[in-house]
C-alpha cells in the first residue's frame, strides 16, 4: 500500500488544520523542504503536498516553498490546492510534480477538468473527492455541493481518471481513525479506482484496517508530526512510490 507523507502549506510553513478549519491551524516547521528531506530520507519519497493559502484564494500562493520541496533529491511530489486553469497544471508539471490534484475545479467544472484528463491523462491528474456529511466539499472545504461522492467518482472515471484521493472531512487532523465504513463502501463501488485514504489516520493499526477495506494507499499528516506514528514503524509497508 503507497504512503504518502502529507506537507500542507501556508504563509510558506508546515502546517496542518483540524478539519479543514482556518482558525484551527498548527505550525509544525517554518521549513517545508528540510520536512520533505526528512521523508524522503526515511524512505518516502513520494510525498502529498497541498497549498491551503491556494485552495482558500482559488491560486497557488506558495510556489516557492513547493519549488523548495522539489529540489529535495530524491523526493516526487503529487500537489494541489488553488489549481484552476490548464497553464498552472501545465506549469506545476514542468516544474517536476508528478502528478496534480484537482479538487473544487472539479466539482465546479467538470467539463474542463474532463478536457485535461483527455489531454494530459489519469496518470498526470488525481482527483480529491472531500465529503462532509455526505456531500462533496469544495473552495478549501468551505463550501459544500449538490454532488455525492459516487457519482463523482463514477462521472470521472468514464473520461479517464485513475486516482482518487478520498477524505473525510470530519476526520481530517482530528486523531481519531478514518471512516473505514466509508472506504468499504467505495472499494465495493468501484473495484479498478486506484482509492487513497486520507483523514484520521492515527495508529499502524489504522493503516492496517485501510489495507484490508482495500484502499490502495494512504495520506499521513497530524499522527506523523506528532509521533503516534514513526516512519520507523512504516519501513514493513512495502510500496513507498511510484
Amino acid at each position: 500500500m503507497l504512503i504518502l507523507p502529507a506537507i500542507d502549506i501556508r504563509n510558506g510553513m508546515c502546517v496542518r488544520l483540524r478539519q479543514g478549519r482556518y482558525d484551527e491551524e498548527t505550525v509544525y516547521d517554518k521549513d517545508p523542504a528540510s520536512v520533505a528531506a526528512s521523508f524522503a530520507a526515511a524512505g518516502f519519497p513520494y510525498l502529498h503536498v497541498v497549498d491551503l493559502d491556494g485552495a482558500r484564494a482559488g491560486s497557488i500562493r506558495n510556489l516557492d516553498a513547493l519549488r523548495d520541496i522539489l529540489a529535495v533529491p530524491g523526493v516526487r511530489v503529487e500537489g494541489g490546492g488553488g489549481i484552476r486553469d490548464r497553464a498552472m497544471v501545465d506549469r506545476l508539471l514542468s516544474m517536476g510534480v508528478g502528478r496534480v490534484m484537482l479538487g473544487s475545479l472539479a466539482v465546479r467544472e467538470p467539463a474542463t477538468v474532463r478536457a485535461w484528463l483527455r489531454d494530459v491523462g489519469g496518470t498526470r491528474i488525481a482527483l480529491a473527492v472531500d465529503m462532509q456529511e455526505g456531500r462533496l466539499a469544495a473552495q478549501g472545504w468551505t463550501e459544500g455541493s449538490e454532488g455525492t461522492p459516487v457519482d463523482f467518482i463514477q462521472s470521472f472515471l468514464d473520461d479517464g481518471a485513475i486516482t482518487f484521493h478520498c477524505t473525510d472531512i470530519s476526520r481530517d487532523g482530528m486523531m481519531r481513525g478514518p471512516n473505514l465504513e466509508w472506504y468499504h463502501t467505495l472499494r465495493l463501488e468501484f473495484a479498478g479506482a486506484d482509492l487513497i485514504a486520507s483523514g484520521g489516520v492515527t495508529t499502524v493499526d489504522d493503516l492496517t484496517a485501510i489495507r484490508i477495506a482495500g484502499m490502495n494507499g494512504a495520506v499521513i499528516g497530524r499522527a506523523l508530526y506528532e509521533g503516534s506514528i514513526s516512519l520507523t514503524a512504516l519501513n514493513a509497508w512495502g510500496e513507498t512510490t511510484r
